[in-house]
């Protein structure tokens, strides 16, 4: 096995174990596939495994420097995230859920898939939570080791492809589902 490969491995498995707890971007997920389809749903998925690789990313690059910058900024953070989650349940509560199936809704546009991708991307990024699995994987990695280039590659991606895995499994089995 490579050394990527073997820097990869662990990174796809800790990228699925933290976007595996069902929480409110799994919710959102779920109901944006249920509400607007399929590739609303993936769209919605791919941001929040977007966020979970930039946290990963961040964290090889800055340990302490991130943890030091999110814990100045943790209350902002969580008003801020908590601002956005309720304002998106009350449009939850407000729009009409019947646009996903047999519905003449079409095929989703370029911007509301941007707009679903970003959305979650700002709402999983807003979660100050979610750095910490990521700076505890990365500071036990480097215990007695230098930085190396493919462990710094390998972690954004491996989280990224475990993540993403997850989200798209949440939204497929959604799909078939319902």
């Amino acid at each position: 096995m490579t050394s990527f490969i073997a820097h990869l491995l662990p990174a796809v498995a800790l990228g699925l174990c933290v976007a595996i707890p069902f929480g409110p971007i799994g919710l959102m997920c779920v109901q944006r596939t249920l509400a607007f389809g399929i590739w609303i749903g993936v769209a919605s998925g791919m941001g929040a495994a977007t966020a979970h690789a930039m946290f990963s990313c961040l964290a090889v690059a800055s340990g302490t420097v991130l943890t030091q910058m999110t814990l100045a900024l943790h209350t902002p953070l969580r008003i801020t995230g908590g601002i956005v989650l309720v304002l998106m349940g009350l449009r939850t509560i407000l729009v009409s859920t019947g646009a996903a199936h047999g519905s003449t809704c079409g095929d989703p546009t370029c911007a509301d898939l941007l707009s679903a991708y970003t959305s979650t991307l700002l709402i999983a990024a807003a979660n100050p939570m979610t750095i910490l699995p990521y700076l505890g994987f990365t500071s036990a990695l480097e215990t007695g080791k230098p930085l190396i280039m493919e462990r710094a590659l390998a972690m954004p991606i491996g989280v990224m492809l475990g993540s993403a895995s997850w989200y798209l499994f949440l939204v497929l089995s959604t799909n078939t589902l319902f």
